[in-house]
């Protein structure tokens, strides 16, 4: 059985680099087995605290997804040195019944520093009872290693997500196997 991932673009703007990178990841987690799903994060509200059943179709569709999910890669961008609002607003919207006991691979994108987003979207998922499965993929100065194409313009940068989508969909694998631990 095929793992299923869901696969999100941290930035709500389609044919960003993070969108771009999330496609290129996307082949590669397919050439390792993956069965992909992606969900467009754009369309969640503001989470304001109503009651849960005042939240549109869209709040559901994006836990249940989560729910069904063997793993999830999410690309993000770092704006102002932090995760950015939309991705945020999205996980504040799951938590462990949807989450936990899940790996989750990152890939981080920005055209300075972008690890600040990475490590501000990993400690979120960690909070909400995601595993850490792989290392993580940093690609600041996404101009120099990225470009405008639709592939990575820096080898190193292939092989690491090639090699994360390897050892991330072996990982998404054994949970659908039963053999990772539940919270």
């Amino acid at each position: 059985m095929a793992a299923k991932i869901l696969c999100v673009n941290g930035s709500i703007r389609t044919g960003s680099t993070a969108d771009r990178v999330l496609q290129y990841a996307i082949k590669a987690l397919s050439g390792a087995g993956a069965t992909c799903e992606t969900f467009e994060i754009a369309g969640l509200p503001a989470l304001d605290g109503r009651p849960d059943d005042e939240y549109p179709a869209a709040v559901h569709a994006w836990r249940a997804a989560c729910h069904a999910a063997d793993g999830l890669l999410i690309t993000v961008p770092s704006y102002h040195g932090a995760i950015p609002g939309g991705l945020k607003n999205a996980l504040d919207f799951v938590d462990v019944p949807q989450v936990g006991g899940t790996p989750f691979a990152l890939i981080g994108v920005a055209g300075g520093d972008a690890e600040p987003g990475v490590t501000d979207t990993a400690r979120v998922l960690r909070h909400i009872g995601g595993i850490a499965a792989t290392p993580d993929v940093v690609i600041s100065r996404s101009g120099e290693h990225w470009g405008k194409g639709d592939a990575p313009a820096n080898e190193q940068v292939t092989q690491a997500i090639e090699r994360v989508a390897h050892d991330f969909v072996a990982l998404c694998r054994l949970r659908v196997e039963g053999k990772l631990p539940q919270p």
